[in-house]
Parts: C-alpha cells; sequence; structure tokens
C-alpha cells in the first residue's frame, strides 16, 4: 500500500510539475522583433532628369562595360532618368570629331553640353575586379579527443572604383564616390576538398552589391533596424502582436490604443504598464506618427520593465528625420523640368565637325531650305526611315518623336 501510495504521490508531482512548467513558459513569452523601416534620401541627389555615360576608365575595362550595362543603366531607367546610352554619346563625339581621352577636354565637354542640354555626365572606373580561390581547412575536436578535419574552399571576389560625375551645363566635377565590394562563397566537406563554388556566381553578387551602393548614392533607398516587441499576455499585448503579424498593421494600432487606456485604469505591475506604452509607441511609430510614438516613448522610460526602448526610440526619431529630408529632396525633384528632345545641332559646332544627322524634332531645329524644299524631302522614304531608325537606336530622339516622325514620313509612301 504504501508503495502504492508513493507512485500515486510521484505521478502528481510530475503531473504537477508539467503544468506548472506549461504554465511558466505561458505567463513569461519570449519579446519578438519587427523591422522598422527607414527610407532614406539619396546620399548624392541630382538635380537633372537626363544622364549619359562615358566609357569605363581604370584597369578592368570589360568588367565596367558589364558593370554600366547590366546594372547602373538600367538602374538609371527606372529610376525615371533620360538615359543617353554610351553608344549614343559616343556617336554624337565622333561625328563631332570631339576629344574622347577620359571626356576630360573642356571645349567637348561644353559643346556635349550644348547637345545634351541641362545634364550629368557619369564615368565609371574600375581599379580592382579580381577573384581569389582559397582551399583551407578546420579540425573540429569531439569526443575523446577525436578530430574531424573539415575542409573548405572559398571563393571570393573584390571589386573596387568609383565614379565621377560631371555638370555638362559648367563642366565641372561635381562629385567623385567609391564603391567596393567583396562577397565571398564557400563549400564544405569532411572528404576532401570540395569544388570552389564558381567565380562568376561570386562575381555576379559583387556586382549586385555595387548596383546597390550607387542606387543609395542616386535614388531613395531603404533602410532599417529590427527593434522589439513585447507580447506578454497581460494588457493582450500577444493579441496586438499576433494581428501585426498577420499584416493588419492599422488594426494592431487601434486595438494597442484601446488596450493601453485599459490598462492604465487597471491595476497592473509597473513592468506591464512600460510594455504597453513601448508597443503603442512602436506602432505608431510604424505608421509614421513619428510625434506620437516619440511620446508614448516617454511615458513608457517613466515606468520600469521596457528595456528595448531606448534603442525604439532613436530608430524611430531616426525614421522622421529620414522622412522629412526625403519629403524636401522630392520636392526639389518634382521642380526639375522634363529635359527638351536633344538638339544634335549646337550653334558652335568645331569647324571639323561632320554635322549628316537630321534634327531630331521640328519643333527646336527647323532645317535649312534645298531648292524651296525641307532638306528631307530630297531624300526617298526608305532613306529617311533608316536615319530615322538609327536615330531612335542611338538614343537621340524619344519613342514618341519617333513614332510621330515614322507616320509622317510613311504618309509620303
Amino acid at each position: 500500500m504504501w508503495k502504492n501510495t508513493c507512485t500515486a504521490l510521484a505521478l502528481l508531482i510530475m503531473i504537477f510539475s508539467g503544468t506548472f512548467a506549461h504554465s511558466q513558459f505561458s505567463w513569461f513569452s519570449t519579446p519578438k522583433t519587427v523591422p522598422v523601416s527607414i527610407i532614406e534620401p539619396p546620399k548624392f541627389g541630382l538635380m537633372v532628369k537626363r544622364v549619359a555615360f562615358g566609357n569605363p576608365e581604370g584597369g578592368c575595362a570589360a568588367i565596367g562595360n558589364d558593370l554600366i550595362d547590366s546594372k547602373i543603366l538600367p538602374l538609371f531607367q527606372r529610376g525615371g532618368m533620360d538615359v543617353v546610352e554610351r553608344q549614343a554619346l559616343n556617336q554624337m563625339m565622333s561625328e563631332y570629331n570631339f576629344s574622347q581621352s577620359g571626356y576630360e577636354d573642356a571645349n567637348s565637354i561644353a559643346q556635349i553640353g550644348k547637345i545634351l542640354g541641362p545634364s550629368a555626365l557619369i564615368i565609371v572606373s574600375i581599379n580592382v575586379c579580381s577573384p581569389e580561390q582559397l582551399p583551407l581547412y578546420q579540425d573540429i575536436q569531439g569526443l575523446n579527443n577525436s578530430v574531424t578535419r573539415n575542409y573548405i574552399s572559398k571563393t571570393r571576389y573584390s571589386l573596387r572604383g568609383s565614379l565621377r560625375v560631371v555638370d555638362l551645363t559648367t563642366g565641372q566635377v561635381i562629385g567623385s564616390h567609391d564603391f567596393q565590394s567583396q562577397p565571398e562563397e564557400k563549400n564544405t566537406s569532411t572528404d576532401g576538398q570540395p569544388e570552389f563554388p564558381p567565380v562568376d556566381e561570386v562575381q555576379s553578387m559583387a556586382m549586385q552589391q555595387v548596383q546597390n551602393q550607387i542606387a543609395a548614392m542616386f535614388f531613395p533607398y531603404q533602410a532599417g533596424t529590427q527593434v522589439t516587441f513585447y507580447d506578454d499576455k497581460d494588457c493582450d499585448l500577444n493579441q496586438v502582436y499576433l494581428m501585426l503579424k498577420n499584416g493588419d498593421k492599422n488594426g494592431a494600432s487601434r486595438m494597442m490604443d484601446s488596450n493601453l487606456e485599459a490598462c492604465k485604469t487597471g491595476k497592473h505591475k509597473d513592468k506591464t504598464l512600460a510594455r504597453a506604452y513601448y508597443d503603442d509607441g512602436l506602432l505608431h511609430c510604424l505608421s509614421q506618427d513619428y510625434d506620437k510614438a516619440i511620446t508614448l516613448f516617454t511615458s513608457a522610460m517613466d515606468h520600469k520593465g521596457a528595456e528595448a526602448v531606448s534603442q525604439a526610440s532613436e530608430a524611430c526619431q531616426n525614421a522622421q528625420s529620414a522622412s522629412a529630408a526625403l519629403d524636401s529632396y522630392m520636392a526639389k525633384v518634382a521642380k526639375i523640368q522634363t529635359p527638351p528632345p536633344i538638339n544634335n545641332q549646337p550653334t558652335s559646332a568645331p569647324a571639323s565637325a561632320a554635322v549628316t544627322a537630321p534634327p531630331s524634332s521640328e519643333a527646336t531645329v527647323n532645317p535649312p531650305p534645298s531648292a524651296g524644299k525641307p532638306a528631307s524631302a530630297t531624300k526617298t522614304p526608305e532613306a529617311r526611315l533608316k536615319e530615322l531608325d538609327s536615330l531612335f537606336k542611338r538614343g537621340l530622339i524619344t519613342r514618341k518623336e519617333y513614332d510621330e516622325k515614322r507616320a509622317e514620313i510613311l504618309k509620303d509612301l
């Protein structure tokens, strides 16, 4: 009987211990983290809407060509810029016999500016473009002093350079900015040296990282940080977190406002109230109601228990500053006029320049008459269409101008 009683008592202790352990898990939850996004203005903004790209400089011309064509040029196109491609710029410089020695000739820069109008010239220089493949190993000591050798094959790619921005209105360099990237990938094995990760894959990673760095120089970009969200059971903070996790940010904010008011009137510990203020402040920050958020964070600091409030308050103030700076930048961008069609006949072209291309737009340049007729009338429609295609491919006219002129030529057939 005593044995049975002891067995029953042990069973009750096990059941009670399991129940208590489960309750402990429910009462003391682990704080979660949520991202606070910060949209920053560009580190180096351009106050023009047209850019041209020169030939790459430095010791890595092939990589420079690939970087410009596959990463940088599309980046500016997606950013709403009117982009003059390198082939078009080189053709233009060739036709006018401009110097192409690094785009440093002041006269050439001035002439390009007259042709392109308010615009910027971007020259990319890459000095380092080197892959490395490193065979490594690591010895890991296990039980009974046994040692396992872990073989590592690491591929690293270093890409470093800079870009220079020239104002084509004044010919002055308005900025020079460095970029660098050194990503690496590795394969591991305990059965001998594994294959190295492909160089081209790691090189692609480096180019993508450089593209991201250049994007942050010229266009608004998203930064941010991870901050704590308390999901305690008290004041139903856990229910608010579930709603936020499911994507209903506005609903979570409304619920938290209501929960905070109820929490303030109840008999709760200082720690609970501090965390309620904190979560409510964080939700207002996520909704970009920064002034209210900072007020709530201050109230959280007046109590004890929300240890993360300093970090979150700083992140929220950074987001507020970035938002104001972004608004100021976008207001300036909105005032930039759309660039006019490119005039490919500057009034002071060099005497040696061979001006063979027709005007890009009748609204901007009137061609000289020939025997009482426009110069274009002396050419066959087929020749005029070929010239029009050439102008469009070189980026000297827009799609709209191309379509309008093409329709006009086709009427003469």
